[in-house]
């Protein structure tokens, strides 16, 4: 009885599908498609995979790209890259994608199933019109490996996803040459592996899944990230309340005398007291190495050595000289203040980067370890150690 019920169904189905194809003919494409549907709901298994393609063939006849892409998209989740019906699939893909104007992505379709898939039924059509293709994309080509062309773009991509060292100069011709020819080296390898079925094999597909399993992860990471937001209040509040962060100190310009003795030290300061020139002296007498230059010490700050100048800048004059000042290392100095720049603080507007990278960094661990916590526990996850089961609250810290 079950057996009966169905032949009626499948038979009712394909009545409904061959009255489809008719009304197609005769221009009645709403009611065609309309009908192909109802057809096709009925319909399971290889069969309705079969029909399926027909109905694709249907709309891409009739204009309708979109809706034969979804339906192509769909059907190619269900179907196996083995499968014998799989070529079919990508060959109308890259179909659907040339009438869309998608020239870049067909021709790469294209080249899948002529490298894929050489004994398939379409692998000659798709070779022709991977080479119609070729001389309409041909001036976006800057090589070919036999019949399959390498673009500008995809090149480039290429470039981009190498170290920033290892990136060749655009205007470098031979360095971007040699890049080039790395590239297609690596299409060959690629190429040659395909042939031996390599990507076929359990060591690889193993490596295979370990890689997406990682990328897959890292991709979540980002994507899910940018739905970290940072507000304009937020940076404005750290602003105010951490301002000494964005503190730019006190600096003095000075030119400085150090000699051995303090004896030594009165006697210069007599001498500069008496008008004889603070360079020249320096130049002449002192055992700094600044002496070649007069003894200018530029953006002095009070973290610069030697640290005992900076109690006597707070509160000097420019152009007033000091000294002796005793140093830790037991000789004597005398300064001369030149310039004195006050400390200020950084624009809210030079350091907004600044913060909201700071911000989002302790927002995103925030928003991850809790996260994380909470997927632990949705996860149902367990723990085993020397072969026991345990659960996560009885691991020890720090595992």
């Amino acid at each position: 009885m079950n057996i009966l019920l169905t032949l009626l169904i499948i038979t009712n189905s394909n009545l409904k599908i061959k009255e489809a194809e008719k009304l197609f003919e005769l221009g009645k494409i709403e009611e065609s498609i309309t009908l192909y549907k109802k057809g096709l709901n009925e319909l399971s298994g290889y069969k309705k995979i079969e029909e399926t393609l027909n109905f694709i063939d249907l709309l891409i006849r009739a204009n309708k790209y979109d809706e034969a892409l979804n339906y192509l998209l769909d059907l190619e989740e269900k179907v196996s890259s083995f499968s014998m019906l799989y070529p079919d699939i990508l060959y109308r893909k890259a179909l659907i994608y040339e009438n869309m104007g998608n020239l870049v992505d067909a021709q790469k379709i294209y080249e899948k199933i002529v490298i894929e898939y050489p004994k398939s039924e379409v692998f000659e059509d798709a070779n022709k019109r991977m080479d119609k293709l070729f001389e309409k994309l041909n001036k976006d080509y800057i090589a070919t490996v036999g019949s399959v062309g390498i673009t500008y773009e995809e090149f480039q991509k290429f470039i981009e996803d190498l170290p920033p060292m290892a990136r060749p100069s655009p205007t470098d011709t031979a360095a971007v040459k040699r890049m080039l020819k790395n590239y297609i080296t690596w299409k060959i390898l690629y190429f040659e592996a395909l042939k031996q079925k390599l990507d076929l094999s359990p060591e690889f597909m193993e490596k295979k899944k370990r890689t997406i399993e990682k990328l897959l992860a890292q991709y979540f990471i980002e994507t899910t990230s940018k739905n970290i937001k940072v507000s304009e209040n937020e940076i404005k509040k750290y602003y105010l309340t951490h301002r000494e962060e964005f503190k730019i100190p006190s600096r003095w310009d000075l030119r400085r005398i150090e000699v051995k003795t303090e004896k030594e030290a009165k006697e210069l300061l007599n001498k500069l007291k008496k008008g004889e020139d603070f360079e020249t002296l320096a130049r002449n007498y002192s055992v700094a190495p600044d002496a070649k230059n007069g003894g200018l010490m530029k953006n002095f700050t009070e973290r610069s050595m030697p640290r005992e100048f900076v109690k006597f800048l707070k509160t000097m004059k420019e152009d007033e000289i000091r000294g002796p000042i005793k140093l830790k290392n037991g000789n004597f100095a005398i300064i001369k203040l030149i310039k004195a720049k006050p400390g200020e603080y950084k624009p809210l507007e030079e350091v907004k980067k600044q913060i909201e990278q700071k911000i989002r960094r302790k927002k995103s661990a925030q928003f991850w370890e809790e996260w994380r916590n909470k997927k632990l526990k949705e996860y149902d996850v367990k723990y085993y150690i020397s072969g026991n089961k345990t659960n996560k609250e009885d691991m020890p810290a720090g595992k």
